[in-house]
């Protein structure tokens, strides 16, 4: 089940001093029944945003530990995963019900094999496709990813870490050894993928894919071009389409600051405008 991303936001405000507690200042849509306990507090100046979240799946508690750097603005925001999906969309039901003054509604949770007895109260629609992979693109919505590959997986009845693969080679010619991925999120540090198979896929979609059109407007525009980013932990990415010419980077294990290294790589791309 994904309602909001399956992420709810905490706003925080470091304090006046170093080692200062960080502030809570607002939680925006919290999920019910959970308790944070703030165990954050303000870094020196260029110590960045050090902070974390953990919550176990369906815990009632959660830690936010860590840093937050003094120089940092008021009201910055972070994610934090929802514990429990399920609860977290009863919950918000149970609100509407609220307000609209129906008879309070008390939420029951229970893990039910047997769907057979249960009564639909309201049905929401998903959107289209197009609308999902415009934001999955704009803003990096990761839980997008993992559950359109499992999606897939499941329609098609294969494993989830076959999905983007075999696409790659029933559709494009791309040996499946140029692409290695654990899940749809892109997260895992066992994902493999070659520029060379990056470039080929963007490179025939543009040929061949009658829904081109929708996904090229779905590409953000990074630095007067359209890409995609990508970075995790010392890897950075840029792959799209510049000047009528199809690119793909990836660098990776590199040291030293990201601003500097996606800095060079901008002023690398310049070059194809």
């Amino acid at each position: 089940m994904n309602w909001r991303e399956n992420q709810f936001l905490i706003f925080l405000s470091p304090g006046l001093a170093v080692n200062d507690p960080v502030t809570i200042v607002y939680i925006d849509h919290p999920p019910p029944s959970v308790t944070l306990i703030n165990e954050l507090i303000t870094g020196p100046p260029g110590s960045g945003n050090l902070t974390n979240l953990y919550i176990a799946p369906d815990g009632t508690t959660g830690y936010l530990r860590g840093s937050l750097g003094i120089d940092y603005p008021k009201n910055i925001s972070i994610a934090g995963a929802i514990p429990n999906s399920a609860m977290y969309i009863a919950n918000e039901l149970v609100q509407g019900l609220r307000w609209s003054n129906t008879t309070p509604i008390k939420i029951i949770y229970q893990k039910e094999a047997n769907a057979s007895a249960r009564t639909t109260l309201t049905t929401y629609q998903s959107p289209p496709l197009s609308e999902i992979i415009y934001w999955f693109e704009q803003i990096s919505i990761n839980m997008y990813g993992e559950v359109l590959v499992k999606t897939i997986a499941n329609t098609i009845n294969v494993s989830i870490n076959s999905v983007l693969p075999g696409y790659c080679e029933s559709e494009h010619g791309i040996e499946q050894t140029a692409v290695a991925l654990m899940d749809g999120s892109g997260l895992s540090p066992e994902n493999r993928i070659t520029t060379s198979a990056i470039a080929r896929v963007l490179y025939n979609v543009r040929k061949r894919a009658p829904w081109f059109p929708t996904f090229e407007q779905a590409l953000p525009i990074i630095n007067n071009i359209r890409m995609k980013s990508g970075y995790i932990h010392n890897v950075l990415s840029y792959a799209g389409y510049v000047n009528n010419k199809v690119f793909s980077i990836i660098i990776n294990n590199f040291n030293g600051e990201t601003s500097i290294m996606r800095k060079k790589l901008w002023n690398l791309l310049d070059t194809l405008k």
